[in-house]
This record gives C-alpha cells, sequence and structure tokens, in this order.
C-alpha cells in the first residue's frame, strides 16, 4: 500500500492538469485514513461492494491511455505521447514515467555539491560519482559559482556518494555535499549555460553506456570504498603498455603517478597508478576516466576506479615500476648527496 502512494506522489505531484497551469503539488497526509460518508460530485469511495455503486464507480473511472503509458495518465491537454513536465530529458524505459526504479534503491534523489573548482566540469563530476552510483543529471549553478546539483538514480547511490565522497579534495577545491530538497534536476526551462572551460553547465546521463550499476550484474563488480592514493584502470587494449598509460595522463593535463603496475588479461589490459595522494588520484579520476581513443585501429575506453589501497598489491600484477618522473627526481638527489658530500671531503 505505501509503495502505491509512493508512486501516486511521484507521478502526479508537479503534473499539469492543463498545459503550462494548474500544477498538482501531491504531498503525504498526517491523517491515518479517509473517510467518506457518502458518494457524490464531491466524495466518492471505490471501494464500496454495491453492485449498483460499482457500476455508478465504473462510469466514474476517468478514461486514459493504458497501463503502457502510466506516466501521461495525469497529462490532461497535452496529448497523447507528449512528456509532462520534467520529464524531456529522462529515460521512459522504468516503470515509472521518469523512469525510477521503485523498489530496492528507491526513487531518484538530489544532491547538492558546493566548493567546486572552476575547472570541474558536469563529465568530471559524473566522473566521480558514477564510482558509487548511477547519475541521471547534473546542473552546475550559474547564478552561484562552485555549486552543482546531482540527480543520482536512487536514493541508495545518494547514500553512497555523501558516506565516500563528502568534504573529499578534487581539483585544488575541498567539496561539500548534502541532499537537497528538490526531488528532481530540471534542464530544459532555460538555455544551457556556458562554463569556464566552454563545456554546457547541464548534462544528462540517464542513458549513458558509463553508467556502473544499471543491472545487477554490472553493480556486483563495483566495489564501494573511499577515494585512496592508488587507482585501478581496466578496459585497455592488450598492445598497451606502461609508457602509453603514462603518456595519455600526460597529454590530459593529470599528475604524474610516482609508480605504475601492469596486468594483462585475456581480453584487456590493466593496472594500478600510484601518486603521490589521494588529491591527485582523484584529480586523475575526474579528468581521465572514460577517456577515449584509438590505438593502432583499436578503439578503447580507459575505465578508472579507486582501489580503498594504501600500498601497491603485487598479487597477480607485475611489479610496481617508478615512472620517468620520479626516476629524474631520485637521479637528482642523488646528484645533490654526492655533490655535498664531495663539498663535505674538500
Amino acid at each position: 500500500k505505501q509503495w502505491y502512494q509512493r508512486r501516486v506522489a511521484i507521478t502526479a505531484g508537479g503534473a499539469d492538469v492543463y498545459a503550462g497551469c494548474c500544477t498538482l503539488d501531491v504531498k503525504f497526509s498526517k491523517a491515518q485514513s479517509l473517510n467518506v460518508f457518502k458518494n457524490d460530485d464531491d466524495t466518492f469511495d471505490y471501494t464500496d461492494v454495491n453492485p449498483a455503486i460499482a457500476a455508478s464507480n465504473r462510469k466514474r473511472e476517468p478514461q486514459g491511455p493504458s497501463e503502457d503509458n502510466y506516466g501521461d495518465r495525469h497529462d490532461m491537454g497535452r496529448g497523447p505521447g507528449r512528456p509532462r513536465r520534467g520529464d524531456r530529458n529522462m529515460d521512459r524505459s522504468g516503470p515509472g514515467p521518469r523512469g525510477e526504479t521503485m523498489g530496492p534503491g528507491g526513487p531518484p534523489a538530489v544532491l547538492m555539491v558546493h566548493g567546486l573548482d572552476s575547472t570541474m566540469n558536469p563529465s568530471r563530476l559524473f566522473n566521480i560519482f558514477c564510482m558509487y552510483g548511477d547519475v541521471n543529471k547534473i546542473k552546475f549553478l550559474m547564478t552561484k559559482k562552485g555549486i552543482a546539483m546531482v540527480e543520482m538514480k536512487n536514493s541508495r547511490g545518494a547514500d553512497n556518494v555523501l558516506n565516500h565522497l563528502n568534504r573529499a579534495k578534487v581539483l585544488g577545491s575541498q567539496i561539500s555535499i548534502s541532499p537537497s530538497k528538490h526531488r528532481e534536476v530540471v534542464v530544459y526551462n532555460s538555455a544551457p549555460g556556458i562554463l569556464e572551460d566552454g563545456s554546457e553547465n547541464v548534462q544528462v546521463f540517464v542513458n549513458s553506456r558509463f553508467l556502473r550499476y544499471s543491472t545487477e550484474k554490472k553493480a556486483a563488480k563495483n566495489r564501494l570504498v573511499d577515494p585512496s592514493k592508488i587507482l585501478h584502470f581496466f578496459a585497455l587494449p592488450l598492445e598497451v603498455d606502461e609508457d602509453f598509460v603514462l603518456k595519455l595522463l600526460e597529454d590530459k593535463g593529470c599528475p604524474t603517478p610516482t609508480s605504475i603496475s601492469m596486468h594483462k588479461s585475456e581480453v584487456c589490459s590493466a593496472g594500478l597508478l600510484e601518486f603521490d595522494s589521494t588529491e591527485e588520484a582523484m584529480d586523475t579520476a575526474a579528468i581521465a576516466n572514460h577517456m577515449q581513443g584509438t590505438h593502432k585501429g583499436t578503439r578503447y575506453l580507459m575505465k578508472i576506479a579507486f582501489t580503498g589501497k594504501k600500498s601497491m598489491p603485487v598479487e597477480n600484477y607485475e611489479e610496481a615500476k617508478p615512472t620517468a618522473a620520479v626516476k629524474a627526481k631520485d637521479k637528482k638527489e642523488d646528484e645533490v648527496e654526492i655533490n655535498l658530500s664531495r663539498n663535505f671531503n674538500d
């Protein structure tokens, strides 16, 4: 019963009785029951089993689309198939009009993210949030710099983000995440704004192929861990090596890892990247996650995930190798130490 009540509230809330006006505001009441004492134009009891009343009930039932068009049942005056307010960019594949998955995980949940750096954009924020739950939409506020609204597919994903990413540092800023009073992120009511890096302030990810929790099989492959200084990368072609991965990161302007370890499976190349700090690993995940390109005629998509590890594991991986930057740093330190030793002896 509560499930149907919640579904009605989500479906009817925000719907227009007439196109662009008479918007319904549906909220839960404190009353535990509804008492109806007569059936007339103002009150009606649809549970009455009296045959005469039942026949009257059937006449009074609203005529609307079939259950397949459930989301349009309350959209009088809009015409068949026309999306109601808030649905234009939403996935309609789910049981609800906005594509919500009712049941495990709950309906969509909106988060407010504060303290974002000017180099952050919807794609980069998605690259981090997607590791903890599926993201529906992201909207950066144009009137308030450094603030974004993120609509997660369900409350479970929102809780994961709050538990693991709140107060994290990324791209030079510490972000603060909190639940929003909004039920959804509206993205169509005006032309998108342009951020400092030239990207649009709004992006919809409902049908993105980068979603990692869209099926039970995909969700089972994810590990919910706190960000750490070691990243796991995967889905690269078998032919690539350490230098190829490091060149990718360098071209993207990512922090330089201190060490890298590769692992070859039957289908792709994977590996680990270690950085000086968790913040550098966060920056790399935001910038390089879902990086695409072509290598020797083969298209690739580099995916990144946090490992939760504090040191480089050796099992099933090749020995971690220091990167060229670390080698150069060590060589410079050795030269300084030699010069100091010579000066001391002199």
